[in-house]
């Protein structure tokens, strides 16, 4: 495996690759030759999957810093016009800037490289007179990326993790991650698109919401890394929405 600086964090992909052998292990069916089989199968599917998806970049880019600078630049009055939109702002300097918003969230050193992701990947709009403002409040990715593959590592292992975690205890007044599900067997295939569209808006709010509720309640103090480590927690909430075709059925002979 590639172990380069821009590529998919090995952490990462372990993670995936745990989440994933949790849930060979608890089916009680999947014995040793079954796993080996499974791997290899799925070894072989993968290599075929990745010859025609074609990655559009093998450099991935900090979604997380980036996320926060756009979500600072929409939400802090000093770069808010009368109307509450950002106005157009310089790209260094002393506030407002970009280079200020990044001094913001203390990665004042990944100021240089982050901006020309952000640029590179149309986060920004240069106004005629020089100056930038943000395209969208939040990113937004719809071809392969890095970024993509390592999201979808973390949400398997995080949506086991939960899964887990909820299930350890069985007291039933203990604190649960919050994990639901709402499906139904046969949509109607008209309803597809307005599905997606309904599915994508209220998603949209909701994970809004939430990053709003975050980001206000964030640890912005300057402690050492191991201090931050032991006072702060990773939490998030991840959402998608899903269709699938129903397989043909088969005839029987």
């Amino acid at each position: 495996m590639n172990s380069n600086a821009g590529s998919i964090a090995h952490a990462d992909i372990e993670k995936m690759l745990s989440a994933i052998f949790i849930l060979c292990l608890l089916n009680g069916e999947a014995g040793a030759s079954q796993l080996d089989e499974l791997i290899r199968r799925s070894r072989v599917n993968a290599i075929n999957r990745v010859r025609t998806l074609r990655p559009n970049r093998t450099k991935s880019i900090n979604l997380h810093l980036l996320g926060s600078v756009l979500h600072r630049w929409n939400r802090n009055p000093k770069y808010l016009d009368e109307g509450a939109r950002p106005f157009p702002v310089r790209a260094t300097g002393p506030a407002p800037s970009v280079q200020a918003l990044f001094r913001a969230e203390n990665k004042a050193s990944a100021f240089a490289e982050g901006f020309q992701q952000m640029k590179k990947v149309r986060l920004l709009r240069r106004t005629k007179s020089g100056l930038y403002l943000p395209r969208n409040e939040v990113i937004l990715l719809h071809t392969l990326t890095p970024e993509m593959v390592a999201n979808l590592a973390l949400s398997i292992n995080r949506l086991v993790s939960t899964l887990l975690q909820n299930t350890e205890t069985r007291r039933r007044t203990a604190s649960r991650l919050i994990e639901r599900t709402a499906l139904v067997p046969d949509l109607p295939r008209r309803y597809l698109e307005e599905f997606k569209t309904f599915s994508r808006e209220q998603g949209a709010a909701f994970v809004l919401t939430m990053n709003d509720w975050l980001e206000h309640r964030r640890q912005e103090n300057r402690a050492s890394v191991k201090t931050r480590r032991n006072l702060t927690v990773s939490a998030g909430i991840h959402v998608f929405a899903f269709s699938e075709t129903k397989p043909a059925k088969r005839l029987l002979r």
